[in-house]
């Protein structure tokens, strides 16, 4: 048993690898295309440079097309085996279909964890880099990156209310604001908010739970003008509910996702992006397991009965069904139609028991 288990892990991790370096190829071709179309016709690149921005952005890009990679890994290898005969061979010999999934399922699992806490914060890193290289080269900068332009709105809870601070835009890199408006309010009594104090200035730095701000005034009803200067305010807000905002919640890393919803939700602003790519996240691993009982199922049909290739047909538009079901419910759970549990697995798992319904009632009848 183990040794047929090796011989079934081994052969679907070579059409894995084997499904990568062409699924692989494909994304970068065609990749290289976008990028040159995108950047070369506002900026002067060379096809080296466009190269090194195609693979700074191929990381994150294969590891969203994983349950591809998968899937179709999966079918070339069980079909290859189905039509040397090894599959009937492993069936006379007593190993039901259980066991020979079995190895598949779990590469697949392996495949899945690999994907999120390994390949996901490579991409995240290089497709950062990539943001960074892209922004400078269209606005023309060899200095640090371009300012953001907001506004930036953020709402942090005090003891003694909430302040509300705008700003007309951040660095993210150099965790500024530009232009930043700090309004301050108490509650009442009756519990109704009122502005107790503002405060301009023309810079804001966060840094170790503090606001540094750089020539700031303070207006209040007592005071109408006060020159503060160079002062420092105390706030929970992290650095990254801020300015990872800056990028889309993919290129958030997965490690991160936690800090940056904790710290977005303490900040006013709207975990739910977030929120959602951390249960996609999670959720890939039974996503890809998904992919792989499916790619099986297809598969355990003997050559000999004849339609093979069409159920290997089935398999791969299976898994297409699965890919766009599962962005339908995503989609679903971004307009706050579904949560964000529900809005992520429910695809794979209802996948995953349709393939393990079709396997036992072909085995078992």
């Amino acid at each position: 048993m183990k040794t047929l288990s090796r011989y079934l892990f081994v052969q679907t991790l070579l059409g894995v690898a084997a499904a990568a370096v062409v699924i692989v190829a494909v994304i970068i071709l065609v990749d290289f295309v976008e990028t040159s179309r995108d950047i070369a016709t506002r900026a002067s690149i060379s096809p080296l440079q466009a190269i090194r921005l195609t693979l700074l952005k191929a990381p994150l890009l294969v590891q969203e097309t994983l349950p591809f990679i998968v899937l179709f890994g999966t079918l070339w290898t069980f079909f290859r085996l189905n039509r040397r005969s090894e599959l009937i061979v492993m069936r006379a010999s007593g190993f039901s279909a259980w066991r020979i999934l079995g190895p598949a399922a779990v590469l697949a699992l392996l495949l899945g964890i690999i994907g999120s806490t390994v390949l996901n914060p490579v991409g995240a890193m290089t497709q950062a880099r990539f943001e960074l290289i892209r922004e400078r080269l269209l606005e023309g900068q060899t200095g640090a990156a371009a300012v953001a332009t907001g506004p930036v709105w953020l709402r942090e809870e005090t003891p003694e209310g909430f302040t509300i601070i705008t700003a007309t835009g951040f660095d993210p890199d150099e965790g500024e604001l530009d232009g930043p408006v700090f309004r301050s309010y108490i509650r009442t009594t009756e519990g109704a908010p009122r502005l107790d104090r503002r405060i301009e200035a023309a810079l804001a730095r966060l840094a170790g739970g503090f606001w540094s701000l750089e020539d700031a005034v303070e207006l209040t009803e007592d005071a109408p003008r006060t020159v503060l200067g160079d002062v420092a305010l105390p706030t929970s807000i992290g650095r990254q509910a801020l300015f990872e905002r800056a990028r889309s919640p993919g290129g958030v890393s997965f490690w991160n996702l936690p800090g940056v919803i904790a710290s977005a939700r303490e900040a006013g602003l709207s975990t739910r992006p977030y929120e959602l790519r951390l249960q996609a996240l999670l959720a890939q691993p039974l996503t890809l397991v998904a992919a792989a009982l499916l790619a099986v199922a297809a598969t355990l049909r003997l050559v000999r009965l004849g339609g093979a290739a069409r159920f290997a047909l089935a398999g791969g538009t299976a898994g297409f069904l699965l890919y766009f079901m599962q962005e339908l419910m995503i989609s679903l759970g971004s307009a706050g139609t579904l949560d964000t549990v529900s809005a992520v697995w429910s695809a794979p798992a209802i996948f995953v028991l349709c393939a393990l319904f079709y396997i036992a009632h072909t085995e078992d009848g």
